[in-house]
């Protein structure tokens, strides 16, 4: 989406994390980044979605792996953030240069004035959603009488919500318990029955540590989630502004990895787990990159370039948000997106 809970996290922070953070990514907001390093190349400090990696984030490490971002005449300094609510704090305040981040998080960033523009699509759609390895469990009516654990988070909080009104489980017959840091161990020892997870992330985990197969409703439209963009290549205002060429071959470079990721699934899950031996194995990142495509597989919009991005997809979605209370304000998402501009072939 992994521990796909961060992949909706906003939330604030600790000082510590906070001063960490800064430290961690130049802590200068002055955009500098964009200057031609020694070798020419145009210099570029991105900072990925989530800490620690997960199967999301096989394009980056495909492109790294390859050198296709030296290729294109960037020199990327690429890390993983201090905290998961972290990315698009770090890119509106000029402290990253680029990120991979949702539509929720960086509409909450817009909100609060931080200089965030989006990009492109990675990929389009949700991948989250809930799961249970319970056999007893075959509709979503079936979780009243059940335990189910949801994260904390604002975003996992409304989806679930979102999920139980549509299907009309009375929540009141439903005991939610928090999900914690991760809830595959959970689902696994049988102490909740369903969970809040991701397809490639918990889903996966759990069929493997488990040896059964999940049934799993994504966070998708069919599901009574509305759409919206799920992993969106966002970066600073500013640093955009003064590098467009180096945006759009930064927005080319990764639209580039993904396809060929997805041509290639099996060399570029491997591409990842040799890179990240402390996060996963080869078997999972496998697994796992197979599960994540089967979800994300198709864009929204076909008849236009992948990249792409509907502008009335954002704005019903923030108007839902609004309505939820999930956003204390409205946001123009006009102000957020760039008309497609760095999105090659549009």
């Amino acid at each position: 989406m992994t521990t796909r809970q961060s992949r909706f996290a906003i939330l604030g922070l600790a000082l510590v994390a906070l001063l960490a953070a800064l430290a961690g990514c130049g802590g200068s907001s002055d955009s500098s980044a964009g200057e031609s390093s020694s070798s020419g190349l145009t210099k570029v400090r991105f900072i990925s979605d989530y800490n620690p990696p997960w199967v999301g984030q096989v394009p980056f490490d495909v492109a790294l792996e390859k050198g296709w971002f030296k290729e294109a005449g960037l020199d990327v300094d690429y890390k993983l953030p201090p905290s998961n609510a972290e990315p698009p704090r770090l890119v509106g305040t000029g402290n990253a240069d680029v990120t991979v981040s949702y539509s929720p998080d960086l509409l909450v960033a817009a909100s609060k004035g931080l200089k965030v523009k989006a990009l492109a699509s990675i990929m389009d759609r949700n991948i989250g959603g809930l799961f249970t390895l319970d056999p007893s469990i075959q509709n979503p009516k079936d979780l009243e009488g059940k335990t189910v654990a949801v994260y904390d988070f604002p975003m996992s909080q409304l989806n679930w919500d979102t999920f139980a009104k549509h299907y009309g489980i009375d929540q009141s017959k439903v005991k939610k318990v928090s999900e914690g840091s991760y809830g595959v161990p959970l689902v696994v020892s049988g102490k909740v029955d369903a969970a809040d997870g991701a397809a490639g992330g918990e889903v996966t985990d759990a069929e493997m540590k488990s040896g059964k197969k999940a049934k799993f409703w994504v966070y998708q439209p069919q599901n009574g989630i509305p759409k919206f963009y799920w992993f969106v290549i966002a970066g600073n205002s500013d640093w955009v502004q003064n590098n467009p060429e180096a945006a759009k071959q930064f927005v080319a470079t990764l639209l580039r990895a993904q396809k060929w990721s997805e041509e290639n699934p099996v060399e570029a899950a491997k591409i990842f787990a040799k890179r990240n031996p402390r996060a996963t194995s080869e078997e999972a990142a496998v697994k796992g990159w197979a599960d994540l495509l089967r979800y994300t597989k198709g864009r929204f919009v076909p008849s236009k370039p992948a990249g792409w991005m509907d502008p009335a997809i954002w704005q019903s979605y923030e108007k839902f948000l609004v309505a939820q209370k999930y956003l204390s304000k409205p946001v123009d998402p006009s102000t957020l997106l760039t008309d497609n501009k760095y999105v090659p072939g549009s």
